[in-house]
């Protein structure tokens, strides 16, 4: 093996080795069951679509689903019929999205500024905190950010040497886009593209022209439209106007399902989320003033300033929606790391000191707060690597070992990333309520629920939970059906009392959420049990 190895060059071996430690990270618990309730959407959303064989209308719970356009349900779909359904198999392509997203940002780097800049580009990725989780997780913001990204590396690509294969290529990312997430993939490249030439001084009308914007829109028309239509027509309209209206225009301009907060937040998740190296971003960010010459400096910084400012002014905000940022902030990033020596970053390095410490108390208390995993709370040894090799990183710069000092950050908290990983997705999942109430439901037997459930059932269930309106629907639902079972949460059953005909056999609070869910059956059954 090492002699094959020492046969690859070296330009090929780091994309190769990067890929190995981000699937290593990313990976950890990737069969761990589904218990985050936008993954349990997304997951059940493609198994019904392959168990009907209508690719066209998305459903949930057997009911037409209008969060999303079908790019990702498609190859979740693709991935089912492969491998099987399970939860490895809906997060499949995401892990893959993320290794591509990780290739195409080394080689822009690569490009422009050297295999050093690059390789620490993909540092700073591998080890920030959100970069592993996010990628592992069957939503469709992976695909997103891929598409996203290489929309705008093509774009900076063709600018500089009018190359048409990358002026198509950069239409069909935004086309693919367009079916991953909707008219935000087309309308916030754009505004970034706008932004850039006319810093640049080339917005006029000749370098438009030259983009040929008709060919643009032909072939996102021609990728995108006809699902839209199709979906439209199949549902007299009904999806467009909840996609649309509810999920993009009242998503932007009103708070949706308590995902607010100040406009800081949104800088705030771009700072945790490409944590620890983020905390070189204002440094790195007047490293660029100085070196104007480097046009791709200017460009990242461009994209990453406007997508910030964009979901700060959006009223509903999400760790996610930010996401799109990380490979260009990663380059900025990569690009004044690759000239830490020439840099005094002790102030630098003490916050990151400080703030590793302050990411393990508040996982502490961030278990504490839910008692049930408070058994947990040894597993939060591993996220003091982080806070030694910050510490060793200290030691190493007064010791002027430059070589060695940002790869201690970056590898100890790549251990960081793979520890939460490991914590969220394989060992808290297992408190899942679903999870450990599946034992004691039938699933021959009919299901139902009352005002809200746990969206992760219909998943391993496979079936449609009924809807119950009423303290009589659920009475006469369980009567009817003695071996069945009723799934609410405790706070939908206080205005109701069942206690005549109806037991309480599981009750459980969902995992990182305020929702305790809660399981009824019939009481007559199970007192002569």
């Amino acid at each position: 093996m090492a002699r094959l190895i020492s046969h690859i060059p070296i330009t090929a071996r780091i994309p190769i080795l990067i890929c190995l430690l981000y699937l290593f990270i990313a990976s950890v618990g990737t069969n761990g069951s589904i218990y985050i309730l936008d993954e349990a959407k997304n997951a059940e959303c493609a198994r019904e679509m392959l168990e009907s064989g209508n690719y066209i209308v998305p459903t949930f719970n057997y009911e037409l689903r209008t969060d999303k356009p079908p790019l990702h349900y498609f190859f979740m779909m693709l991935s089912y019929q492969i491998f099987g359904v399970s939860p490895w198999s809906a997060r499949l392509f995401s892990l893959t999205f993320g290794c591509l997203t990780l290739i195409s940002t080394y080689f822009f780097t690569k490009k422009w500024l050297g295999i050093k800049s690059a390789w620490l580009t993909s540092l700073v990725l591998l080890s920030s905190l959100h970069y592993g989780v996010f990628f592992h997780m069957s939503v469709p913001d992976p695909y997103l950010v891929l598409f996203f990204t290489n929309s705008l590396f093509l774009f900076f690509e063709y600018l500089q040497n009018k190359k048409r294969i990358y002026l198509i290529g950069m239409y069909f990312c935004l086309a693919f886009g367009f079916l991953t997430k909707g008219p935000i993939t087309i309308l916030l490249p754009g505004l970034i593209m706008l932004v850039y030439l006319l810093t640049s001084r080339n917005l006029n009308i000749k370098t438009i022209t030259k983009f040929k914007p008709l060919l643009g829109l032909l072939i996102v028309l021609l990728i995108g439209l006809p699902w839209y239509f199709l979906v439209d027509r199949e549902t007299n309209g009904e999806w467009s106007r909840g996609f649309f209206m509810e999920h993009n225009i009242e998503r932007f301009s009103t708070t949706k399902e308590g995902h607010g907060g100040t406009f800081l937040i949104a800088p705030l998740f771009v700072f945790f989320g490409l944590f620890p190296f983020s905390v070189f971003l204002p440094r790195a960010i007047y490293f660029i003033k100085r070196n104007k010459e480097q046009k791709v400096l200017l460009f990242a910084l461009i994209v990453g300033v406007i997508t910030t400012v964009f979901f700060s002014i959006s009223s509903t905000r999400m760790p996610n929606y930010t996401a799109p940022v990380y490979p260009f902030l990663a380059i900025l990033l990569g690009a004044f790391l690759s000239t830490i020596k020439k840099h005094k970053i002790m102030p630098e390095l003490i916050v990151l000191f400080m703030l590793s410490i302050l990411i393990v108390i508040a996982g502490y208390y961030a278990l504490h707060l839910e008692n049930y995993l408070t058994h947990f709370k040894t597993l939060l040894l591993f996220l003091l690597t982080g806070a030694i090799g910050s510490l060793i990183a200290l030691f190493l710069y007064k010791r002027k070992r430059w070589n060695t000092l940002i790869p201690i950050i970056g590898y100890s908290f790549i251990i960081v990333s793979f520890s939460i990983s490991y914590i969220v997705f394989y060992q808290i999942q297992k408190e899942n309520p679903v999870t450990m109430s599946l034992p004691i439901i039938d699933k021959n037997e009919p299901i139902a629920y009352y005002k809200k459930f746990n969206p992760s059932y219909p998943f391993y269930l496979e079936k449609k939970i009924t809807p119950l309106e009423n303290i009589q629907n659920i009475r006469d639902f369980l009567e009817n059906n003695p071996n069945a079972c009723v799934i609410s949460t405790k706070k939908s059953l206080r205005e109701v009392d069942y206690s005549q005909f109806a037991i309480k056999v599981f009750e459980k609070k969902d995992v990182f959420e305020n929702r305790i869910t809660v399981i009824l059956k019939n009481k007559r059954k199970q007192i002569k049990r």
